[in-house]
């Protein structure tokens, strides 16, 4: 018996050559990892699932492409009975579905991301960090077992899936030690998105405020309870609209604030950098993932 595929991307096209020479721009983050879990995986990739996927969930997946690609497969299986195809949202180089045909974003050699968010009844993709649709969910999520990716990828270096509905505004217990990472990826909607950590005393040890309508990202922190001087310096990393990857990682002297794995901003400590017990986000903003964890590198 041949397994049910829940859910099939297939990615059918004819890739755009965009062979911009990154080197020298990477070179400068090579002492950092991109994203947590990164390593290379074996192609075709195949994974059993431990625990079933729940809604507010994100499978996110990132490899790089050949310079030739002609197909990519990215599949949820659900137990081992006969064969059916619920999605096949990629043909002749565009997202498709019966309402929506949409242009395909991935370029030949260069990086392949793709997410895909389980919201209630439905899947909502993300290709290069931008929405290419919401499809109906046509099977109960209950039983899947298997998650497979193959076709034209000349690596694959991350595969995760995690995440939940989360309130907005959003606050947990944070404990941010030096020589930790925190990583946030969120989808902003409108105007403004503020990250907070806090110190036991409330006082803030770091706002990054994110200011479309400034074009500016505003770091500041308190000491005494009393503001300190903006940081504004950097052009705006990021677009709304598109989600984004916010890493903040707690050195000794300073935070090393990261946008889309890309240095964005160092954050000199206006206070004890042991400190650092809560965070806060709100805003504009859907939140995708929050996560903690050991900072290779530093």
């Amino acid at each position: 018996m041949r397994m049910k595929v829940l859910l099939l991307l297939t990615i059918v096209c004819a890739f755009a050559d965009d062979s911009k020479d990154n080197s020298s721009e990477e070179a400068k983050e090579k002492n950092y990892r991109k994203y947590i879990g990164e390593k290379d995986y074996k192609l075709p990739f195949k994974t059993r699932v431990s625990e079933a996927f729940v809604v507010g969930q994100t499978i996110h997946a990132v490899g790089t492409l050949t310079e030739k690609p002609t197909r990519i497969d990215f599949n949820f299986h659900k137990g081992f009975f006969s064969g059916k195809v619920v999605y096949n949202t990629f043909k002749d180089g565009n997202w498709s579905d019966n309402e929506q045909r949409i242009s395909n974003p991935f370029k030949a050699g260069q990086e392949f991301d793709l997410r895909v968010r389980i919201l209630e009844g439905k899947f909502q993709v993300f290709a290069n960090r931008v929405e290419v649709g919401v499809f109906e969910q046509r099977q109960p999520l209950d039983g899947i077992d298997h998650v497979s990716i193959r076709g034209d990828l000349e690596k694959l270096r991350l595969f995760h899936y995690g995440g939940r509905i989360f309130p907005n505004p959003y606050m947990a217990v944070a404990e941010l030690k030096p020589g930790k990472r925190l990583d946030i990826s969120a989808l902003p909607t409108g105007k403004r998105v503020n990250i907070n950590l806090y110190r036991e005393n409330k006082e803030y040890a770091l706002q990054v405020s994110i200011r479309f309508n400034e074009g500016a990202i505003v770091r500041n922190a308190m000491n005494n309870n009393v503001w300190g001087k903006e940081e504004r310096e950097g052009n705006m990393p990021i677009s709304k609209g598109e989600v984004f990857d916010l890493t903040i990682i707690n050195e000794e002297f300073s935070f090393q604030i990261f946008f889309n794995g890309k240095r964005f901003a160092s954050f000199s400590h206006r206070g004890s950098p042991t400190d650092i017990k809560t965070l806060e986000i709100d805003g504009d903003v859907e939140i995708h993932t929050v996560t903690i964890n050991d900072a290779p590198g530093v």
